[in-house]
């Protein structure tokens, strides 16, 4: 099927779901995108290219999942290892179609002025260069501080030490006359930036985009989550080839089949927002990391339901860890108020997990898997009639889940 949907509003929740790495900041690219924004504005770019400037800002570290990772970009002004996240940017965005002609500027949004390549045509040279200046901005402003006048002077003494080496002299100019105005920095504030792209939004229209246009996005999503954790690699891929096969299996029909397997490709979006210490930690959760891993289908529904359109993948999304006895999390619901999606994307999510090596045990094999599953469905917590579909197709479901899914 079709979905209509604004592809604005499908960017900025991919903008919230890279932001929550951030934890306690998470409005880093929103800012990136409004100060880019303004200074293309300052220098009479059209309003193609400054729609373009807020898409790249807001994507531009869709390359970064690992909250470490995320420290280093907010912490220093340059580092040995900074171009990373920014070639795994890049081949994220080339591989969606709606995102592809972003790809050189998030490449090169790392790269010295004074290294640029010759052959760089001279848009792309300045977007790239224009994204780094204010990725340094916001970075600076974390470490210094934008109380005052003389801690924004120090901003622009830094950016300005750096003109004709790191960047563009007349980015530089420009950031300078923009970063005059007390109102630069009063937008950088989370109710009046958060206002600004909300105008933006909703200049935006909605299209029609086949079922694969939407399902690049779902994977791309995917993608910047699994690479959160090497022992979550490629788990979405497989709890959505799994969850799909299942409701294949099950004849439940084509409309139902897609919602789960976007709905799965989505579900771990909030994990984002978990520090990498809780994923990768080799023994029990205290008390206080359960609860902050416990949370992350809620802000998958946050994240997602920004998206018009998408609000019955957003639901299906946050309740796959909801068990039918109502002891599941993050709303306690009861067998009545779990649609059948999210029922079959908890068992493929349980199944996939449980198959996979985690950092506190070896994956099992699939007798193992079905085991518990079957206790599960003893317990009260699980549909009986999808287990006993795993339980009757064991082998094909094992095999779905390891091998993930292709376009």
């Amino acid at each position: 099927m079709n979905y209509v949907l604004n592809l604005r509003e499908v960017t900025y929740a991919l903008s919230e779901a890279l932001d929550y790495v951030g934890i306690d900041d998470t409005m880093h690219g929103k800012r990136v995108a409004f100060m880019a924004a303004e200074i293309g504005k300052r220098l009479g770019w059209p309003a193609e290219r400054i729609n373009d400037l807020i898409v790249a800002g807001m994507m531009h570290d869709c390359g970064v999942s690992s909250t470490d990772v995320h420290d280093h970009l907010v912490s220093e002004l340059d580092w040995d290892n900074s171009q990373a996240h920014c070639i795994r940017g890049s081949a994220l965005l080339e591989k969606v179609g709606i995102y592809r002609d972003y790809a050189q500027a998030i490449f090169y949004h790392h790269t010295h002025w004074d290294e640029m390549p010759p052959t760089l045509d001279a848009v792309t040279m300045e977007n790239a260069n224009l994204i780094y200046l204010v990725d340094r901005v916001d970075a600076l402003r974390v470490q210094i501080g934008d109380a005052d006048a003389h801690q924004r002077a120090q901003i622009g003494d830094m950016i300005r030490k750096y003109a004709g080496k790191m960047f563009s002299p007349e980015l530089v100019d420009a950031y300078t006359f923009c970063a005059q105005a007390d109102s630069f920095w009063f937008y950088l504030e989370s109710e009046a930036l958060s206002g600004y792209l909300h105008e933006w939004l909703e200049k935006g229209s909605s299209e029609e985009l086949p079922f694969e246009s939407i399902k690049a996005v779902a994977m791309m999503f995917a993608d910047v989550v699994d690479a959160k954790s090497t022992f979550t690699t490629e788990h979405s891929y497989g709890v959505a080839s799994l969850g799909r096969y299942i409701a294949r299996g099950l004849e439940l029909g084509r409309e139902i089949e897609e919602r789960v397997e976007l709905a799965a490709l989505l579900h771990d979006l909030g994990k984002l927002r978990v520090a990498d210490a809780i994923l990768n930690k080799q023994g029990p959760l205290n008390e206080d990391e359960r609860l902050k891993m416990n949370r992350h289908g809620f802000d998958s529904h946050m994240i997602l339901r920004k998206i018009k359109g998408m609000h019955d993948i957003a639901r299906i999304a946050s309740l796959h860890h909801e068990y039918l006895n109502a002891s599941g999390y993050p709303y306690h619901l009861s067998a009545g108020e779990i649609p059948l999606e999210a029922r079959v994307l908890a068992v493929a999510d349980i199944f996939q997990a449980l198959i996979q090596d985690r950092p506190y045990r070896r994956g099992l094999e699939a007798e193992g898997a079905l085991e518990i599953l079957r206790q599960m469905v003893g317990d009260g917590r699980l549909d009986p009639r999808i287990v006993a579909f795993v339980e009757a197709d064991l082998q094909q479901c094992y095999e779905h889940a390891k091998k993930g899914i292709e376009l």
